[in-house]
């Protein structure tokens, strides 16, 4: 499925330009279409590289279909709150979203165990710094990552606690 993702993302950006990215009074339509467009290929590049990463590593715990339900739920509804006048567009909001979620299994979900804690601090501060260059980047939607990371984050509690309890 996360091949699938990526290929969208690829179809999306030759087909299409940023015009289906995200700003001050967009259509609803813009709040879903826009995590499937990258402003670059360095952009495609780049989140399709995390994309897999990340889906990859969520699937062992998380079914697929809750995956992705969860994550364009939280990226369209993250849209909505930080709107800016320059469109916003790019998969960081899904990716911050299961970032968020990898944290908190690891915290809450009794099969989630960390065998390298020495890589997982490497992937925390890669993620600090990564958060950090977004708040400085003008055309990088800080609000925008950050909140979905804390989403992602919030809704793994509730999947631990359901998935703690059926065993």
């Amino acid at each position: 499925m996360k091949y699938i993702y990526v290929l969208i993302f690829i179809i999306v950006f030759i087909f299409f330009g940023l015009e289906i990215g995200y700003a001050n009074k967009s259509s609803y339509v813009n709040h879903v279409l826009y995590m499937f467009q990258h402003s670059g290929i360095v952009h495609l590049l780049i989140n399709s590289l995390a994309f897999v990463g990340m889906f990859r590593t969520m699937e062992k715990f998380v079914n697929k279909w809750l995956l992705s339900v969860s994550i364009i739920v939280v990226s369209f509804a993250a849209s909505f709150i930080s709107m800016y006048d320059i469109p916003t567009v790019g998969a960081s909001a899904m990716i911050y979203t299961m970032i968020g979620m990898f944290s908190g299994m690891t915290a809450y979900c009794k099969n989630v165990k960390i065998a390298d804690t020495k890589k997982y601090r490497l992937f925390l501060s890669v993620v600090f710094i990564s958060l950090t260059i977004s708040f400085f980047k003008h055309n990088s939607n800080f609000v925008l990552h950050l909140l979905s990371m804390v989403s992602g984050f919030i809704i793994s509690i509730f999947i631990a606690l359901y998935q703690n309890r059926e065993k």
